[in-house]
């Protein structure tokens, strides 16, 4: 375990040298000037803060599972390209140890980068509103679940395939993952009447993990309630 934890932090280490995080920090002061900007529509306190939750949360969402697809399906290539890999496997460390700190150094980064971007947001919004607001984070939180599972699909994937194919299979699988009940219902059933591509859609969807399960985003902006053990069943999916 502990050559795991150790590759861990040099991969993480490695990720930062790469200068990832200035996307987050980029994002982060699009979120924190946010509030204000939509703000200066007078839309009213309840509309703004509304509208500010709704388009954060979905920036903090799409960007997280942007940079899971993007590192996840590069880092373990980038090793076998530069050969780094050989000395790694050389010493007394496990295949699976290997795959393992990949994983676990994507996790963190992820952690870090959702935690920076849902404090820039809620700061943002509790300035305004002078008023804090934690629920925000249990929208990022299962918004960060959500990415850790692309992540580990994309890295599994990126093991056997070219990093653009890994990535494709990983856009996919969010894309699929994620469509809603009711677009398939409402759009391809009753509007377009096209069976086949429900039935295909369908299948598809239950082959490969739900991901709309982990959107809460629309509870919290809308402040409906929800069973907060339903938190506890999502972590346990994930995993």
């Amino acid at each position: 375990m502990m050559e795991t934890l150790i590759l861990t932090h040099l991969y993480f280490l490695g990720s930062v040298r790469r200068q990832v995080h200035l996307a987050t920090l980029f994002l982060g002061t699009i979120l924190f000037m946010l509030p204000s900007y939509i703000n200066a529509f007078s839309l009213g306190i309840n509309a703004f803060e509304r509208v500010s939750k709704d388009f954060g949360l979905t920036l903090i969402g799409y960007f997280g599972i942007a940079m899971a697809i993007l590192l996840a399906s590069t880092s373990i290539p980038r090793d076998l390209e530069n050969r780094s890999i050989y000395p790694v496997l050389a010493r007394p460390v496990r295949r699976y140890q290997y795959l393992l700190a990949h994983y676990l150094a994507l996790v963190a980064l992820l952690a870090c980068s959702y935690l920076f971007l849902g404090l820039c947001l809620s700061a943002a919004v509790s300035a305004l509103t002078r008023q804090i607001d934690l629920t925000l984070f249990i929208a990022v939180f299962t918004s960060f679940l959500q990415a850790c599972v692309v992540g580990a699909i994309t890295s599994a994937v990126s093991t056997v395939a070219s990093p653009a194919l890994a990535g494709t299979v990983g856009a996919f699988v969010f894309l699929v993952g994620s469509l809603p009940g009711a677009f398939i219902r409402f759009f391809l059933v009753e509007d377009r009447d096209n069976q086949f591509a429900a039935a295909l859609a369908t299948g598809l969807k239950s082959a490969l993990p739900n991901l709309a399960v982990f959107s809460l985003k629309d509870p919290i902006v809308h402040d409906i309630t929800f069973n907060h053990s339903y938190i506890f069943a999502l972590i346990g999916y994930a995993l």
